[in-house]
């Protein structure tokens, strides 16, 4: 009983994530099609009782919270800060695009919900079985959102892409963590780093292990688990997309570092090597691949695979002469908090975009936009340029972070394709902005028709934090070491 009421007291920033999404769909059922905004603004205030309750458990926190089913540190409250931002520009962009597009119903708004719970779940627990639980939680609710333009045959396609190949790696996923119980009877990472040296056990670790990385890469999209990305994130409505680029891979991030360190799979040169191998191969495959498109977000969909390495390559980063130094995480804290506000500001803008009913989303659609909309083009290339890792940016900060202390480290090959690769990319990331500001075409009609005051604030929010991160990040670089405290 003791135990129960240190869970709900200890998890209540969680407990309001879940009773408010609750109420969004109770609300939704009891008046569809008729409080729309009523339940856009509860899924709104319920993501900010949250955030405001975990702010409160920061600043008073002096104890950690390791239950079984539930961890509650600082590391977790870090990272529920994170996917609470996300949500939060998310429904801003959602109630912008409803607005321009006459899509995306209130239910939208309770999914969102549902899925930040499960995304909680997935990094605030020290039990196998209740982070699976919280990945499905989570994917089964995107799954619904991709598919929420219900009108467009390539958000249904999408949906049915993601939940086939997703319910793959969730077997694949789920056989990793039976193999695990089978081994030693218990779902506790803790538990589980302390066993993989039972020698009549070997294998069964190892292949274990294996299982649940790759469903953990292919929430990532790391390489070779991304091919579902391109597709998904092309067919899915704007801020659906945003919301996958941004809050699975934060969720995905949080478990995969305390599975690394419990697990202690970066300690295997096997492994280390295996890793070196992914990332360069995600490095080269995100941006060689983002060359060639012309569709916006099937660019932005392979670059989210090159920052995605771009993160595997920040735990790495740590790993030093055969042991992982977990205090270096801090780096891959920051890194997500910047990719975040680059990724959601650049779909906010590209949630504004229309033509003949559709998302306008290649680039020729963009043409001529900076005469017209000089503002909204500005943003937009401010947001590519930091994905670049101008100097001046939060881009520039994240990427600076990693690659410094990977050199520092000894791991110099891996900085060195990092570095090439964000040459590489100022190609694909400035090819949006070379044809809103100087492609002309006097006949072709602005695709911005207006400028909704949700996504002006979303936009506005993402744009100057990513300038204030760029010139003054210590203070947020402080928080993230300080986060990452409890994994030491």
């Amino acid at each position: 009983m003791t135990e129960l009421m240190n869970i709900l007291s200890a998890g209540i920033a969680i407990w309001i994530l879940f009773g408010g999404a609750i109420l969004c769909l109770l609300i939704d059922c009891i008046w569809p099609k008729k409080m729309t905004s009523l339940v856009y603004a509860v899924g709104i205030l319920t993501l900010f009782a949250s955030l405001f309750t975990g702010f409160k458990q920061w600043a008073s926190f002096t104890t950690t919270l390791t239950q079984s089913l539930l961890v509650i540190d600082l590391l977790t409250l870090f990272f529920l800060f994170l996917v609470i931002a996300v949500g939060i520009i998310t429904l801003f962009n959602a109630l912008g695009y409803m607005k321009i597009h006459k899509t995306l119903t209130a239910e939208f708004c309770s999914l969102v919900l549902f899925s930040i719970t499960g995304m909680v779940f997935l990094f605030a627990s020290d039990h196998l079985f209740v982070n699976f639980i919280g990945l499905e939680t989570m994917s089964l609710s995107i799954y619904v959102l991709v598919a929420s333009h219900k009108k467009s045959y390539k958000s249904n396609e999408a949906a049915i892409k993601y939940f086939i190949i997703g319910g793959v790696a969730s077997a694949i996923l789920l056989y990793g963590i039976a193999l695990f119980y089978g081994a030693f009877g218990t779902f506790k990472l803790s538990q589980l780093g302390t066993m993989l040296s039972t020698p009549s056990l070997a294998y069964l670790p190892k292949i274990a292990v294996s299982l649940i990385l790759v469903g953990v890469f292919f929430k990532l999209a790391i390489v070779p688990f991304h091919f579902w990305a391109p597709d998904v994130y092309e067919g899915a409505p704007a801020p659906v997309t945003g919301f996958m680029a941004t809050g699975v891979k934060i969720a995905a991030f949080g478990f995969a570092l305390r599975l690394f360190i419990s697990l202690n799979v970066l300690d295997l040169k096997q492994v280390y090597f295996l890793l070196n191998t992914l990332v360069i191969a995600t490095f080269l495959v995100g941006n060689l691949l983002a060359l060639v498109q012309d569709n916006v977000k099937r660019m932005l969909a392979y670059s989210s695979i090159s920052h995605a390495g771009f993160l595997l390559f920040g735990i790495i980063a740590g790993y030093v002469k055969g042991t992982y130094m977990p205090f270096s995480s801090h780096v891959v804290l920051f890194y997500l908090l910047g990719y975040l506000l680059m990724t959601l500001g650049a779909f906010a803008v590209l949630s504004l975009l229309i033509r003949e009913k559709s998302e306008a989303d290649q680039l020729t659609d963009m043409r001529g936009l900076a005469k017209k909309h000089p503002v909204l083009a500005g943003v937009f290339t401010l947001f590519m340029i930091s994905l670049i890792g101008i100097p001046g940016t939060v881009g520039f900060a994240a990427k600076f972070n990693i690659i410094s202390m990977a050199v520092h480290n000894g791991h110099i090959l891996l900085s060195v394709v990092a570095v090439l690769m964000s040459v590489v990319s100022a190609y694909y990331y400035l090819r949006p902005s070379v044809y809103m500001f100087f492609a002309k075409d006097e006949n072709a009609p602005t695709p911005v028709n207006e400028i909704p005051l949700t996504a002006c604030i979303s936009m506005t929010i993402c744009a100057f934090l990513v300038i204030f991160l760029g010139v003054a990040p210590d203070a947020f670089v402080k928080l993230a070491k300080i986060a990452a405290t409890p994994l030491f």
